[in-house]
């Protein structure tokens, strides 16, 4: 059995998502952004600390890239009723629509690269990402 070139699948990693980050360009997200959004357009919204959890991230990293959106207008704070001390964070519509967009840039990437290489390679390579993609967490905690 061949062993698995974890140098080579970095690299190969790596060079994925800087073409990921170059298709997110024309809707003025880095993947980073796209994660986050993608996060809050699925949980609907959610607290800096629960979205640093499910992210994997740290708090502070979280905190930046919210206000970021904050100020871009893509996102908004909604008040905590349960607890006055904390905030949720949602998406706002001028940011659902760069959320749309990025996906439909993404999805250009998508099948370019379905285009290049054989369709088992690309099983492979899904059912890969999918035995290793993180458990999911629930602010920061596992859901077992």
């Amino acid at each position: 059995m061949e062993p698995l070139n974890v140098v080579a699948l970095i690299k190969a990693v790596q060079s994925l998502e800087r073409n990921a980050n170059v298709a997110l360009m024309y809707s003025g997200l880095r993947l980073p952004q796209f994660r986050l959004m993608e996060l809050l357009a699925e949980l609907g919204q959610a607290t800096v600390t629960a979205l640093s959890g499910r992210l994997k991230i740290t708090r502070a990293t979280t905190s930046v890239m919210v206000n970021d959106l904050i100020r871009s207008g893509s996102a908004m704070v909604v008040e905590n009723p349960s607890d006055r001390r904390s905030f949720h964070v949602r998406l706002t519509e001028h940011g659902l629509g760069r959320l749309q967009a990025a996906r439909r840039d993404l999805d250009v990437l998508m099948s370019k690269l379905s285009r290049r290489y054989p369709e088992e390679m690309i099983r492979t390579l899904n059912d890969f990402a999918h035995k290793n993609e993180p458990k999911s967490h629930q602010d920061g905690a596992d859901k077992d």
